[in-house]
């Protein structure tokens, strides 16, 4: 939820964070900047769709309750200064469960003792829940109308962790305004964020504007991807060697939920299209897996990064299924970077490879574990296997994981895997 002018003075952030974090305003979308580097934890191909199956639900709200939303999870979103929450108001009729949605609304009715020109709701779970990466599901449709500015977003806990807004970092899953028939998924940092609020890290996409849509964000220490009714939309990535200015999104990060207008972006409202709101069916949050895609059926590489020569998946050479990973050109390498590893724990990585000609090789291997990297060579024209164990250290929780090339040639990789054992 974007700026129109830059208020980040010193003494409205001491103001702001006091009432709702790391805050921030609005701003028209600016062109996409997708960012990357050679050896980059890199956007690799286009993955069309993303499944549910490799991923453990951590935390969800289904809203099938009556009345008051569930205060566990959520709190309202206070009133502030900005334009998002110029208008927030913390009372059940702005705020609350139907029996199958959480429906958040905004209108133009008298409130007694609280004469503002509009009223709106929103929630939010900080303090509550949140998390460093993983998946974000929610499930939602909301009214269009001049002035509306519903949002599906995520805003940091600690609030100052990089500094005040936009240093903190910001991940907007959707955002809508008046009667556009696209909505946005934007990222804010202090690398892609201007002095006006503006973001070059901002993509627009199609939706379905008179039913449900579902909005996810996979959130992975390599980069954070976007997607509507399970299309991939926008992908923003992690630059080797990142300092915090352009990935401050190492920290635990809460969901806001909320139907805004009347101030900022969307501009000023027609009290005609009123009242507007925002039904959400549910909010799923998803723990990302140790491993996954060792197969390459889902025709991409995603999670695996790449460098160095050529790699891509290819419907040739699988040793099983229809797919598998071949790695062409010179020096290459394909790996998956781990989270979530028990410290002092052994595993087993492995997988099958094979060579194009006799005297190539490829090696399967580990590093960044807490130990000294460890590998084994393949070098036969048959998919043979391969694996390697290691032990994480007394404070480490995660690895790389490597499928790599050391000189010209043509290998190919499948049904890669990790155990604990």
């Amino acid at each position: 939820m974007r700026k129109t002018k830059f208020w980040l003075v010193l003494s409205l952030i001491a103001t702001s964070l006091s009432i709702f974090a790391c805050k921030k305003d609005t701003t028209s979308t600016a062109p996409v900047s997708q960012i990357g580097d050679k050896k980059a934890l890199s956007n690799l191909s286009a993955l069309t769709s993303v499944a549910t199956t490799d991923y453990e639900l951590i935390w969800s709200d289904e809203f099938n309750s009556s009345g008051n939303f569930d205060s566990t999870k959520w709190s309202y979103a206070e009133r502030g200064t900005v334009a998002w929450n110029k208008y927030m108001t913390s009372l059940p009729a702005y705020a609350s469960q139907d029996g199958s949605n959480l429906v958040l609304r905004m209108d133009n009715a008298t409130v007694s003792g609280d004469p503002v020109a509009y009223h709106a709701g929103g929630v939010k779970s900080m303090g509550k829940f949140s998390l460093t990466y993983g998946k974000v599901e929610v499930r939602a449709k909301f009214t269009q109308g001049r002035g509306s500015w519903p949002a599906i977003w995520m805003m940091p806990e600690p609030a100052t962790a990089y500094g005040g807004w936009p240093a903190c970092g910001e991940i907007d899953i959707m955002e809508h305004v008046n009667n556009e028939s696209v909505m946005y998924h934007t990222i804010h940092n202090s690398s892609v964020t201007n002095a006006n609020g503006g973001s070059t890290a901002s993509k627009s996409a199609t939706y379905n504007t008179t039913d449900y849509n579902l909005y996810t964000m996979i959130w992975s220490p390599n980069d954070i991807r976007f997607y509507v009714n399970n299309v991939l939309q926008y992908t923003y990535t992690r630059m080797a060697g990142a300092g915090t200015q352009q990935w401050p999104f190492d920290v635990p990060f809460y969901l806001i939920l909320n139907q805004a207008g009347g101030a900022g972006w969307p501009g000023a409202i027609t009290n005609a299209d009123l009242p507007f709101s925002m039904q959400v069916d549910y909010v799923r949050v998803y723990k990302l897996p140790l491993f996954s895609n060792g197969d390459f059926e889902s025709g991409s590489l995603y999670p695996w990064t790449t460098w160095g020569g050529g790699s891509s998946v290819v419907s040739t050479d699988a040793r099983s299924g229809t797919k598998c990973v071949r790695e062409t050109g010179g020096e290459t390498s394909v790996e998956q970077y781990l989270t979530g590893l028990s410290p002092n724990t052994t595993y087993r990585f492995g997988g099958y490879a094979k060579v194009s000609a006799t005297g190539q090789s490829v090696s399967i291997g580990v590093k960044n574990y807490g130990g000294t990297a460890v590998n084994t060579a393949i070098g036969t024209t048959a998919y043979s296997n391969g694996s390697v164990t290691f032990t994480t250290g007394a404070n480490n929780t995660t690895a790389t994981v490597y499928f790599y090339k050391p000189l010209n040639g043509t290998v190919y990789g499948d049904d890669f895997y990790l155990e604990k054992l």
